[in-house]
């Protein structure tokens, strides 16, 4: 195992990779333990309170991910914790069928999009390694986007404009367009009273709104 220490104050691991740092939340290696002592039934592999923020909850965590690469399960998709079920279905249809989609992304709390239009258009493809996470495939982009599936608001197919999901709590994005006074960028997008975007063109400020509801607008359009 690489060496590994516990930052405290910012509530996640150091890994030392050899040539750089990654970081790993506490709560994340909780939370992926925990789902995968439940999937393969083995309540060993869960953590227990004291095992929060320290080396041997990590250790722990290291442990799970191995029990799931040498469990059947290893060859399925991994949804991240918190994932709901319809969502993680919807994703493995469109996987299997190479499905355009688009995702919007969100506080599924709230049900507040993000307002995301990077990383959000493309076919569903997955990742190598032990934990097969779902990836967004773009045809235009050199790398793949790792999903963050538990922040899923709706799934949109690209060629219907059909919405193939949609999270209870999703509330489609309050914008409007105002004058800025700005001669440059003339259009502000507004959500309440907050600028999310500005514009040279009101046209393009309109395919904005348009595709921050979930219309199927290619992003350069407006970009």
């Amino acid at each position: 195992m690489n060496k590994v220490r516990v930052n405290a104050d910012q509530q996640h691991y150091v890994i030392d990779c050899g040539e750089g740092y990654s970081c790993f939340g506490f709560a994340n290696a909780r939370d992926h333990a925990n789902q995968i002592a439940q999937k393969l039934g083995q309540p060993d592999l869960a953590f227990m309170a004291e095992d929060y923020a320290t080396l041997a909850g990590y250790k722990k965590y290291c442990a799970a991910v191995q029990a799931w690469g040498q469990s059947p399960l290893a060859h399925a998709t991994y949804f991240n914790p918190g994932t709901d079920a319809k969502t993680a279905k919807v994703l493995e249809s469109c996987r299997t069928h190479g499905q355009k989609i688009r995702l919007i992304l969100g506080d599924t709390a709230t049900g507040e999009p993000w307002l995301d239009e990077h990383d959000v258009v493309g076919r569903i493809g997955r990742s190598m390694g032990t934990l097969k996470v779902p990836l967004l495939v773009e045809p235009s982009e050199h790398g793949d986007s790792a999903i963050l599936c538990s922040g899923i608001l709706a799934i949109i197919d690209w060629a219907s404009g059909d919405f193939l999901y949609r999270h209870a709590s999703y509330r489609e994005a309050n914008l409007n367009i105002r004058p800025s006074g700005n001669v440059e960028r003339p259009w502000d997008v507004f959500r309440r009273e907050e600028v999310v975007a500005s514009f040279g063109d009101i046209g393009k400020a309109g395919a904005y709104i348009a595709f921050m509801r979930g219309v199927t607008i290619e992003p350069r359009v407006f970009q």
